[in-house]
């Protein structure tokens, strides 16, 4: 308090040119940008703030930083100088300084400074509401400050000045001024949805529904009140409401459909895409608004589908919105569909390479369109479809950036997609060390309760107690929120598969290679053969079974290992990075079985090798110790012990204090003996 006094004191001893510069400062902030100084000296009220800024500066009030901004040298030095303003005249300053500015930027191009602008103005909110002449140029001045906010992903700044904008507006706005109430209700329910404000955004979502006059007005209302929905888990009602407009627009929504009927519809979608993609076609935009967006429903409400509906639906209406696009051209949402198309292809494990050529042309195709809002969810089905036939560590680098892309410019949802997909990555890539991902994970689920997103929650838990697992056992990691299985029995319990592939990993990594062999088989029924997880598992499955065949428990189950190394082969020349080394050890474990001892050392080593090359410090510790039990049993002792030595290595750097534990019982065995080798 001393020092506010003494810089008060001395503040009012400057000249009026200074005062007014610190005055004025003050209202901004901390800082004020070089050319906002140079807009007020155009004004005949604020043409002296210069010679103040020099005097300000030399005085030691104010410095200049190196990227052209003003800031006071400290707070109570900015404190001070909004003293000098009477607080029963500080609305009026602010609101006098505000018309200022606007009256000298009208027309220009100011980028940023139109916030500045508009935050001066509404502090004199209640000055305009008694000129209604000036109530509809500032309402406009407020949606373009709320506009440059959305643009800048500021969503929460950019509702708070759209609120402004619509409480000046008349109370028959909606019939006086019926194009700026549309713009205005939408922006503001768009920027509410994006910072979790759901009930308020429903309420204008509803109120535009109502008040809209004609279809084609609300249908950006109806996609967002979806989103709105998925957001918040509330999948039937998303389904529901793009159901109801694409009715509304003449499509046939059907309950349930023949598998047979969805093969042949893919079959002809295929036949077609092959048919009419070229430059002919790419070079065709689709002009019918209505039909662009009828497209944009489809593709939401496959997803919305794909949790609560059977597979069957979720292709009907991928399908439908890609024959769409290829019968009447290109437009900025026909990369979604494609990308979902090529997850459908994916499911079957049939055509493979088909499936990876649809998601790069759906990438490419996207660079033609300014996507910025959607290529998160682009990058995210990318990945999600065709992402593992790629390296796992380029996925999860990918999945990072949109993340923090998703959230930040207001797309929760697939935010949390994003940060689901590269938890599961980083778990199969070992990319992470362990104790590092759990706290991504708990970042992660605190971030779904800060925005109310539950589609996500379930499968995230799922991944954290594996991970806890992988740990400790979950000794000390465990937390009190766990995963819920749901009914196994419903066919639309999309989580029912997650569960099991996280129980393979777990079991397998713990030990218990019954369960994992039990959950293996419930994963193969309901997983289909060309998502990621299906060889994830195989791979697990088929080296739980050589554990068993070691024991020489039911030698039949031999032809079964054999036969998953096949499909391991034609798997490689897909994803070879991701494959080779689960193949490789698959391989050296069965030579190994058989007594052919070169071939099995050759594949160790290259399953070893390829492990590393691929940064799968997990799997490259797991190569190590199964080549350290082979050598084990052949009696090498000293190679048995090399091998343990780099597993304990490899799995300490991975972060799971399980396999350290398991490792170093093995390397005390040797110890015990009296081991000289080294």
């Amino acid at each position: 308090d001393n020092v506010l006094q003494l810089l008060s004191s001395e503040m009012n001893g400057l000249s009026d040119n200074v005062q007014l510069m610190l005055k004025v400062m003050a209202c901004f902030g901390t800082k004020t940008c070089e050319s906002v100084i140079g807009y007020l000296v155009d004004s005949a009220e604020y043409s002296a703030v210069r010679d103040g800024l020099k005097k300000a500066v030399s005085d030691g009030f104010i410095k200049r930083n190196r990227e052209g901004t003003f800031n006071f040298v400290h707070d109570k030095v900015r404190e001070a100088a909004y003293n000098l303003i009477p607080e029963s005249d500080r609305k009026q300053f602010h609101y006098n300084l505000g018309r200022v500015l606007h009256s000298v930027c009208e027309g220009k191009d100011v980028g940023d400074t139109i916030l500045l602008i508009a935050t001066q103005i509404n502090h004199g909110k209640e000055f305009i509401l008694k000129d209604n002449e000036l109530c509809l140029p500032i309402a406009k001045l407020n949606m373009a400050a709320g506009k440059m906010a959305i643009d800048s992903c500021r969503h929460k700044t950019a509702y708070a000045y759209l609120e402004v904008a619509s409480s000046l507006l008349p109370n028959d706005h909606w019939e006086s001024n019926y194009d700026i109430s549309l713009r205005l209700s939408f922006m503001m329910a768009s920027a509410a949805n994006s910072s979790c404000k759901y009930d308020e955004a429903e309420i204008i979502l509803q109120r535009i529904l109502k008040e809209a006059r004609c279809t084609k007005d609300k249908l950006p209302s109806y996609f967002v009140l979806s989103q709105l929905f998925q957001a918040q888990g509330k999948v039937v009602d998303a389904y529901g409401t793009c159901s109801s407009i694409l009715t509304q627009l003449g499509e046939t929504i059907p309950d349930s459909i023949d598998p047979e009927v969805v093969r042949a519809m893919i079959s002809e979608t295929l036949r077609k895409y092959d048919e009419v993609y070229c430059d002919d076609w790419l070079g065709k935009k689709m002009e019918d608004y209505t039909l662009r967006y009828v497209i944009r429903f489809y593709g939401q409400m496959a997803t919305s589908a794909f949790f609560f509906k059977v597979p069957n639906i979720v292709a009907y209406f991928v399908c439908k919105g890609t024959q769409l696009s290829l019968e009447n051209g290109v437009c900025q949402h026909t990369p979604l569909v494609f990308l979902q198309l090529s997850s459908i292809i994916m499911r079957s494990g049939n055509n493979i390479a088909c499936a990876h050529r649809i998601a790069k042309d759906a990438v490419a195709l996207s660079e033609r369109f300014n996507l910025s809002d959607q290529m998160a969810q682009l990058s995210f089905l990318f990945t999600n479809a065709v992402g593992h036939l790629e390296w796992f560590h380029a996925g999860v680098q990918r999945l990072r950036v949109c993340f923090d892309s998703a959230l930040s410019s207001g797309n929760a949802e697939i935010g949390f997609f994003c940060a689901l997909q590269l938890v599961i990555f980083s778990i199969l890539s070992g990319e992470k060390e362990l104790t590092s991902l759990l706290k991504d994970i708990d970042y992660y689920l605190h971030l779904l309760e800060t925005y109310k997103s539950e589609v996500s929650k379930n499968f995230l838990l799922s991944s954290r107690e594996t991970v806890s697992m992988l740990i400790d056992k979950g000794e000390a990691t465990s937390i009190e929120a766990k995963e819920y299985l749901g009914d196994v029995t419903d066919p639309g319990n999309k989580f029912v598969a997650t569960f099991y592939c996280q129980q393979v990993l777990r079991n397998f990594w713990l030990g218990y290679g019954e369960r994992c062999r039990h959950f293996a088989k419930k994963g193969f029924a309901r997983i289909p053969q060309g998502r990621y997880f299906f060889h994830i598992i195989k791979f697990y499955y088929g080296l739980s079974l050589l554990e068993m065949l070691k024991k020489k428990l039911n030698s039949a189950r031999q032809k079964e290992v054999e036969e998953i190394i096949e499909s391991m082969k034609v798997a490689v020349k897909h994803a070879d990075s991701n494959i080779r080394n689960k193949l490789e050890l698959l391989q050296a474990e069965l030579h190994g079985l058989g007594a052919r001892h070169n071939e099995a050392v050759a594949l160790y080593n290259a399953a070893i090798a390829s492990a590393k090359k691929s940064k799968f410090i997990h799997e490259q510790g797991l190569a190590c110790e199964r080549a350290g039990l082979y050598y084990k049993k052949m009696g090498c002792t000293r190679d048995a012990l090399v091998h343990f030595q780099q597993a304990h290595a490899c799995y300490k750097e991975w972060g799971s204090n399980v396999k350290v534990g398991a490792i170093q019982r093995e390397l005390d065995g040797f110890n015990s003996i009296g081991t000289n080798f080294i």
